[in-house]
């Protein structure tokens, strides 16, 4: 009788592990682990011949079924080597009943005859096949031990209990507050309304542009009154104040803010021109238009500062900290910005909450307009708000790259140039150039 038999002999009559199975048959284990993928293959239609799969002595995780055909010497949750081996047994189905095992080497395969009405046709498995049962990870399942779902609930019950605490930061049982991805959305509809055949729906004739922007108007007006109504809600429960008809207020600012869109667009064209004529490079506005950050954070930054002037919480600090993010321009909604303003790349300017910026001026990447230190005192910030902290910088001033001016007091006056790298905290007069002396040079020829 060939090993197979015997083994299938033995699993008849009693549960046994492979190492049973060895001493039974007065073979190795690896002769056993070679013959189980073989059996397990032709007889799991007919009720499998694991019983039991191998299990962790430590920490309780049972091994897979489906893929486990040999003994797993290793946990892969708590990487302990104790384990118990997995039990087999033959379990004979009455649906189901094996006729013939038939093994041909040269083929290297297994075939099981069927009687049953369910299975009436011959069903082939390739014995090559379990090879790739080896080379599939043993933990294939998520599975909750009872040790790592309680230290989970003690991580939530302290994490609901820190909300308690006046020292922490939560937005538990208040009002809604504006949808970030909502307000980034309604960017999106006024750059189409702002800059039209630009972005969203470019095929637009002088016959379909006024159907097309009433169609977008209408949903912009949906989208923002929405928002507007849940800022001002918002701050009236931060506040303690009383809010009344927060849903109609939110609504008559929208109104009044679509009013100004107009003159929105006669400013951006005026800056869009400000960059063509400030940038060589530029080859034509729709370029500008399309691909330029400077001018992106100067749209953003035109419609947040129109919310800004109506007191409107929340929502134009979002608009500008999302410009912020994807231009590295930061300006604070706050800020005073005339005409024609141009921003050269752009990456790491920063422009305060009360600077003063006139007509028609330039400014590169990594020029600063801000504010003197804060006392540390923790109501040092207290004290300074709402007071001018952040340069004026009068009409037709160039600020070359890097440059720093820093103070409520300072200004920078009309038509001057302030150089790279130009440390301020001091006003300087009209038509002044302020430059740094240039750093001295040392050369030294190669090879000396």
């Amino acid at each position: 009788m060939t090993t197979r038999r015997r083994m299938l002999e033995l699993l008849k009559e009693t549960p046994v592990t492979a190492r049973g199975l060895s001493q039974a048959l007065g073979v190795s284990e690896k002769e056993v682990y070679e013959h189980l993928p073989h059996i397990e293959k032709s007889l799991r239609m007919s009720g499998g011949i694991i019983c039991e799969p191998a299990r962790c002595l430590e920490c309780g995780f049972s091994f897979s079924k489906r893929t486990r055909v040999t003994s797993p010497s290793r946990c892969p949750v708590c990487r302990s080597e104790a384990i118990s081996p997995p039990l087999y047994s033959y379990r004979q189905k009455a649906s189901k009943k094996v006729d013939r095992l038939n093994v041909r080497n040269d083929q290297r395969s297994l075939t099981v005859y069927s009687k049953s009405e369910r299975f009436p046709d011959m069903e082939r498995f390739d014995v090559n096949q379990t090879k790739e049962l080896e080379k599939v990870c043993e933990f294939q399942e998520d599975q909750w031990l009872p040790s790592q779902e309680a230290r989970i609930r003690d991580v939530i019950s302290e994490m609901v209990g820190s909300c308690e605490d006046d020292r922490t930061v939560d937005h538990v049982g208040a009002a809604l507050i504006p949808s970030k991805d909502e307000i980034i959305r309604i960017l999106g509809m006024l750059q189409d309304v702002l800059f039209p055949g630009f972005f969203g729906k470019q095929e637009l004739s002088p016959s379909t542009l006024e159907y097309h922007l009433g169609n977008e108007l209408m949903n912009l007006f949906e989208a923002l009154s929405a928002q507007l109504s849940r800022s001002i809600r918002h701050e009236c429960r931060r506040t303690d104040s009383l809010c009344v008809k927060c849903v109609q207020k939110g609504r008559d600012e929208a109104i009044i803010f679509m009013e100004k869109l107009p003159t929105l667009r006669h400013v951006l064209g005026l800056d869009v021109k400000a960059h063509y004529d400030g940038d060589p490079a530029a080859k034509s506005l729709d370029e500008i238009v399309f691909s330029y950050p400077g001018l992106y954070a100067i749209f953003v930054y035109r419609v947040a500062h129109e919310l800004f002037l109506r007191n409107i919480p929340l929502m134009p600090r979002i608009m500008t900290e999302h410009a912020h993010s994807i231009t590295g321009i930061d300006i604070n909604p706050g800020a005073t910005i005339g005409k024609e303003f141009f921003i050269d790349h752009g990456t790491g300017v920063v422009i305060g909450e009360t600077t003063n910026i006139g007509d028609r001026v330039r400014i590169y990447q990594g020029v600063t307009l801000g504010a003197l230190s804060v006392p540390r005192e923790s109501e040092g910030g207290n004290t300074l708000r709402g007071q001018k902290r952040h340069p004026t910088i009068e009409d037709d001033v160039t600020i070359y790259a890097q440059a720093t001016i820093l103070g409520g007091e300072t200004v920078i006056g009309a038509r001057s140039v302030i150089g790279g790298n130009v440390w301020l905290t001091s006003s300087v007069p009209p038509d002044t150039t302020v430059l740094i002396e240039p750093p001295s040079h040392i050369f030294n020829e190669r090879g000396k």
